[in-house]
């Protein structure tokens, strides 16, 4: 599959998400008097969810299909790297690269278990491993995920301390707050609602809106 149809299938997913939170946003009392309800919290964390997933599936798809050979966005070649000879390759690979700071990159093994692989849409980690397994577009990629670094990050701090609420992961997300127009938050998923101080739109619209962006260089 060339890397404009996996760009395609991620856009489409974010279009929706875009959508659907514009209308949650312009509907729910919890965007402007900051009082959530049960059911607020659960959507946002279902839609929060669903945009990390989609990310993550992004940047797996980019480095997998960039190691194994295929088209740019630009319609240019990309060529195999050596020992890229199977997605279960370029996995094992990819989780070598994650476990050590600079290892040589390692091609012997196969990895078929999936909850094994590392956090893709984690942009350290994918910095990490683009750099080492080294795909011909790899200067590429990083160029584009470092415009959005801020953005993944706080995403993915927001994300996780849903996912694993406890005092630590609470912490964490209150440690990003002064990079926003912030309220009182009972429950890390509402910070998604936050303001963005240079396009005073929410966070989560915000983010969006950058991946969108961000993917599109990616695979250009």
């Amino acid at each position: 599959m060339p890397l404009y149809d996996t760009w395609t299938v991620l856009n489409e997913e974010l279009e929706i998400l875009e959508t659907e939170i514009r209308n949650f946003t312009a509907t729910s009392n919890a965007s402007t008097t900051h009082a959530f309800t049960l059911k607020d919290e659960l959507y946002l964390e279902g839609h929060l969810s669903r945009l990390w997933q989609a990310w993550g599936k992004f940047c797996r798809s980019l480095i997998i299909k960039s190691c194994m050979g295929t088209i740019d966005g630009n319609g240019s070649l990309i060529t195999r790297v050596a020992g890229a000879i199977s997605e279960e390759h370029v996995s094992a690979a990819a989780m070598h690269a994650n476990q050590k700071n600079t290892p040589p990159p390692n091609w012997t093994k196969t990895n078929g278990i999936l909850r094994k692989e590392p956090t893709w849409g984690d942009i350290d980690v994918l910095t990490k491993i683009t750099s080492n397994l080294i795909p011909s577009n790899a200067v590429q990629i990083n160029a584009a995920i470092s415009t959005i670094y801020t953005t993944a990050k706080d995403i993915q701090t927001i994300r996780n301390a849903t996912a694993h609420t406890n005092n630590q992961t609470t912490l964490e997300v209150r440690g990003i707050m002064t990079r926003y127009v912030v309220f009182p938050t009972n429950h890390p998923i509402q910070a998604t609602l936050w303001t963005v101080h240079s396009t005073s739109d929410f966070l989560i619209a915000n983010a969006i809106e950058e991946l969108k962006m961000a993917s599109l260089s990616a695979i250009s």
